[in-house]
């Protein structure tokens, strides 16, 4: 897989908006949950050649095989979700205002276990560093291209403008609505990790905050202006800022 190429159903989901794909009929969370947790999967088995691969062809580390990185995954989603969620909950689950919450978190754990990886994914067995451009940013976009592939549900990595310094990728600006959820973000003593959802028309529309992560800083920190690891000017952002959302739209009916 080419990291670099832009999916053509993403730029669809730009253009169009979330309401612009139709998910068809509603089927459970647990439907959706898996072809989630099996759109991560496939994404990292896909990029093992580029992430966790020798020379010889061998494997770097165990630590980024599959099925190492969505453990840990998972167990950064059960921190978003809290202790008292379980995946029996989503079986026979057909309320979206339950289900959008739970694979954006599902999402949002497999960014922040991707950012707390990047060391493992750049530096090679003998001490170098080659920059593989497999960043949070770039893994949520290709795991919600196969995810909405998958199931019609369109779902997308969005987020303002900071200190003058427009989105890197076009395809990760807000619409209307959510420019006005992201701005409510940023309001003084928001909740951790609390998102917004509201019905219109025939789906349910949810965005959760995304925020900054230690390995996420290196890029998008300070100082401002100067330009990080992959060429881009950094915004300036700081430890546990909101970055942005994920927004996800499911059907109702």
């Amino acid at each position: 897989m080419k990291l670099k190429k832009i999916h053509c159903i993403i730029l669809a989901l730009v253009f169009l908006g979330v309401t612009g794909v139709n998910a068809g009929m509603p089927k459970d969370g647990m439907y959706y949950f898996n072809q989630m947790k099996d759109s991560v999967i496939e994404i990292l088995e896909e990029n093992q050649i580029l992430i966790n691969t020798k020379q010889d062809g061998s494997i770097k580390t165990e630590k980024l095989k599959p099925e190492a990185v969505y453990k840990r995954a998972y167990k950064m989603f059960k921190k978003i979700v809290g202790k008292d969620f379980s995946l029996k909950q989503l079986k026979g689950e057909t309320n979206p205002e339950k289900i959008a919450p739970v694979l954006a978190s599902l999402l949002q754990g497999g960014r922040v276990t991707i950012a707390k990886a990047q060391k493992y994914i750049n530096t090679e067995p003998d001490g170098t560093v080659k920059l593989k451009k497999f960043v949070p940013a770039v893994f949520g976009r290709i795991t919600i291209d196969r995810f909405t592939k998958k199931t019609g549900v369109p779902m997308k990595q969005t987020s303002l403008s900071r200190e003058g310094f427009p989105q890197r990728n076009p395809y990760n600006a807000p619409n209307e609505w959510e420019a006005k959820i992201l701005n409510k973000f940023l309001e003084p003593g928001w909740e951790l990790n609390k998102g917004i959802g509201v019905f219109e028309e025939n789906e349910y529309r949810y965005v959760k905050p995304i925020y900054v992560k230690k390995g996420c800083l290196i890029c998008h920190g300070k100082p401002i202006g100067e330009k990080g690891h992959y060429g881009h000017p950094r915004e300036g952002y700081k430890l546990g800022d909101i970055r942005g959302g994920i927004s996800v739209a499911l059907p109702s009916h």
